[in-house]
């Protein structure tokens, strides 16, 4: 019993320590239920920010900067990229489903604003429209964790809104939709009800905010300024990471606990690093970089003892690089300036590539994604809801969204 009680005060020892400055128990749990499932509570969270040992899950420590880290080659991550789309239209924006069969887009053919939503298999196949979100539709930005919740981004008279989209009927309703305020671009928590995203007012810098699904509890986190359009979320974790540029042009990537404290900056170099994702187990992040001349597809893991660039010369990218669930690809969008052979290019291709800020909408776009040769070493996020989703065949099925079959690769 001595040597039980021993080990108990040890990893209780443990937890405390874990814990960031002045976040305790209490402190936490004022904010009320944070992941929104049964099970599942805040201080609960609060230690799983840290550790998850079934998973080897791994968060960014707090409190101090990372290095640049060492450059090594990209031979060893990449097994082939893969172009899935290839049209004259721009194809932006995809997000894959929880259960990484699917992969939802939309497709931009003029400057009406009257975007168009599809979905196809993950192999590219299968495209379907439907309909989704559509009317002054700027782009989607991220499924909930069970599948049932599209966040999408929409524009009306020139000004962004954050609105939410059930995928069981159809239904779109507002979550931070100020009129004089510009808000967009938000991502969800991993296990829960809340939503990180940015807002601009007026012609202030951009901030990062988070909110809950329902709209409530609007609140700034941190200090950062010219908070760019990517953002994500720590896997079982409270930390979300995302870009700023500060005190100067280049954005940098940072991290911070979703109650807003552990402001921390992960890089700081003369580059400029943006559109951030973390993997599923927590260990490395993806995000573009102009490191070497022109905005490019990097990883690196968290502690900042390396980094790589995955793509070279692919095409310009310009929306969000994501990991599949289970780790194994990262999917994002480039302008493919030159006819490919085929659907497949290994290795890169000799494609040129031009700059591109965060502005969502580019000419000739294409949805492109990378397997990764070692994905059998990245831990996929446990299941904790107990929820598997077909999100195609929810979808189609529901009867409430249009499925139109008139656009074939």
């Amino acid at each position: 019993m001595k040597i039980m009680c021993r080990y108990l005060s040890s990893f209780l020892a443990l937890v405390l320590l874990t814990l960031p400055a002045g976040a305790g128990p209490i402190d936490v749990s004022d904010h009320g239920n944070f992941t929104g499932e049964p099970g599942w509570n805040t201080t609960q969270n609060t230690s799983h920010n840290y550790f998850y040992s079934d998973s080897g899950l791994v968060c960014v420590a707090t409190g101090e900067a990372e290095g640049i880290g060492e450059e090594i080659y990209a031979d060893n991550f990449i097994e082939n990229i893969t172009f899935l789309t290839d049209s004259p239209e721009s194809e932006l924006f995809p997000t894959w489903t929880p259960d990484g069969n699917n992969i939802m887009y939309i497709v931009y053919r003029d400057e009406t604003g009257n975007n168009e939503s599809y979905v196809m298999k993950s192999n590219g196949s299968e495209i379907e429209r439907t309909g989704i979100g559509e009317g002054n539709l700027t782009g989607f930005n991220d499924i909930n964790p069970s599948g049932t919740e599209l966040v999408i981004t929409k524009s009306i008279n020139s000004q962004q809104g954050l609105y939410l989209v059930s995928l069981e009927n159809g239904t779109v309703s507002p979550i931070a939709d100020d009129p004089d305020k510009s808000e967009g671009w938000g991502a969800w928590c991993r296990l829960g009800k809340k939503i990180a995203y940015t807002q601009k007012s007026g012609d202030s810098p951009s901030q990062l905010w988070i909110v809950d699904k329902d709209g409530s509890n609007k609140t700034r986190l941190g200090t950062s300024e010219n908070v760019g359009m990517g953002k994500d979320w720590c896997p079982l974790g409270l930390k979300i990471l995302y870009s700023a540029r500060n005190s100067k042009e280049k954005p940098d990537l940072w991290v911070i606990d979703w109650y807003g404290t552990n402001q921390t900056q992960l890089t700081d170099t003369p580059y400029g690093e943006w559109n951030p994702s973390f993997s599923p187990d927590g260990k490395r992040i993806v995000y573009i970089s102009d490191e070497g001349g022109k905005p490019e597809i990097w990883i690196r893991d968290i502690e900042g003892n390396y980094r790589t660039r995955l793509t070279d010369n692919i095409g310009i990218i310009d929306s969000i690089p994501r990991w599949s669930p289970d780790g194994s690809k990262i999917i994002f969008t480039a302008h493919n300036l030159q006819n490919t052979t085929g659907n497949s290019v290994t290795n890169s291709s000799d494609s040129n590539i031009e700059n591109v800020s965060d502005n969502p909408i580019t000419n000739g776009s294409d949805i492109v994604v990378i397997k990764l040769e070692n994905a059998s070493a990245i831990s996929p996020l446990p299941e904790v809801t107990g929820i598997k989703f077909d999100s195609a065949s929810a979808i189609m099925e529901s009867g409430a969204i249009n499925i139109f079959h008139n656009r074939k690769k």
